[in-house]
């Protein structure tokens, strides 16, 4: 039976990250661009990207934990089971990452100011705005040469090479801080305190037909599992759950 990991973040932080992370996603599955509804949707993501980084200013955020990552793998590396070399590889990057972080300006100002892009982005946003009759550059770019247009496009995504980096690479440490176990939730509910972690992630089976819903912060947490119901939109599981719960 199919297992799902699901994530949900406890502060608004690693809430930015995770959008991040999704937008970027996004936009690498969408990079070939060969069909214009690939393009369509590379650049919806793009821009929705684009406007995350500009509404919350990550940078900071991820100096202060890139160091903090630096600061326990310094601590890990006293313990004899943990692998040296691998240790050293991480140590290096957090170390680059800080310099990168602290060297670079605002991410995304440069795509902000392009002169191709930013006469698409305000229409993007409007609905049905990305219509030719609307755009008629974008139906001639499609008409380029792919080659040509997937270079544009990588370029594009360079100048954001360094927030996708230290994002993977600070969302990858907190993911690894936890450990699953295995719980219950009666009657499809469970709680617990949080002890200030920032992120849970839960993993359970599509055998049950549910799925969960979490409220809370960063000091406790209520998860409950729910079953879509078409008169009523969902309902509450009324049986014992099985699932791993990881505080991370």
């Amino acid at each position: 039976m199919t297992s799902i990991i699901y994530e949900h973040p406890l502060n608004e932080k690693v809430r930015t990250y995770l959008r991040v992370e999704y937008l970027f996603q996004q936009v690498t599955k969408l990079q070939p661009l060969e069909t214009e509804w690939q393009q369509q949707g590379f650049f919806s993501s793009l821009f929705s990207l684009i406007e995350v980084l500009e509404r919350n200013d990550v940078r900071p955020d991820l100096i202060k934990d890139v160091e903090r990552c630096e600061s326990a793998l310094v601590n890990w590396s006293r313990h004899p089971a943990i692998s040296d070399e691998m240790l050293q590889s991480m140590l290096q990057k957090a170390v680059r990452l800080q310099s990168d972080l602290l060297r670079c300006g605002k991410f995304a100002s440069s795509l902000k100011e392009d002169k191709f892009l930013a006469p698409l982005r305000q229409r993007f946003f409007i609905p049905g705005g990305t219509c030719y009759f609307d755009l008629p550059q974008l139906q001639y770019w499609f008409y380029q040469p792919l080659a040509q247009r997937k270079k544009v496009a990588q370029e594009w995504l360079d100048q954001l090479s360094l927030v996708e980096t230290a994002i993977s690479y600070v969302l990858t440490f907190i993911r690894e801080r936890g450990q699953f176990k295995e719980l219950i939730a009666e009657n499809g509910f469970f709680q617990s305190n949080t002890e200030q972690f920032e992120l849970l992630r839960i993993d359970y089976s599509m055998e049950y037909q549910s799925y969960p819903t979490i409220s809370g912060n960063r000091y406790r947490y209520a998860i409950r599992f729910m079953q879509l119901c078409n008169s009523v939109g969902r309902t509450t599981m009324d049986k014992a759950i099985p699932f791993k719960l990881a505080c991370c």
